[in-house]
């Protein structure tokens, strides 16, 4: 119950961040407009969809990692969490730059000339799993209240 309702959140996070992105992408900030071509030729439902499978693939691998040392897919305290995190953003770092070298998604060639890859991913991932980790401990412990 806890791994999907995780996931459900990062599933949840990486749509709606892409729709966001996707907005942002009209304008110049941050350089978040070398996202137009991406963005341009496919729905936004269709591009949040790309983003949040992309996200679940991430997390599941993240997941998977963590089990290997700790027999468990999900931190369960404050030294595991921080484990947790830092494997989150080293996976979600060499993602980015997978999703790059083998140009999984051609019209970011902008976007990634631009801004490079690697870091921005895994931040973004960092992103997805840190708040689902949030939303999952206010869950339980609303739960537990009841």
């Amino acid at each position: 119950m806890q791994d999907i309702l995780f996931l459900s959140f990062n599933a949840l996070i990486g749509f709606t961040s892409d729709i966001i992105l996707n907005h942002l992408s009209n304008y110049k900030i941050l350089n978040l407009h070398t996202l137009k071509p991406y963005f341009q030729n496919k729905s936004t439902f269709k591009a949040a969809l790309y983003a949040m499978i992309t996200v679940l693939i991430i997390v599941v691998i993240i997941m998977q990692t963590f089990k290997l040392y700790y027999k468990k897919t999900l931190p369960e305290n404050t030294k595991e969490t921080l484990v947790y995190l830092l494997l989150t953003f080293i996976i979600g770092y060499i993602a980015d730059i997978l999703i790059h070298k083998l140009n999984i998604f051609p019209k970011l060639k902008l976007y990634y000339k631009v801004i490079g890859s690697g870091l921005w991913g895994g931040l973004a991932i960092l992103f997805s799993v840190s708040t689902s980790l949030l939303l999952l401990y206010l869950y339980n412990r609303y739960n537990d209240e009841q």
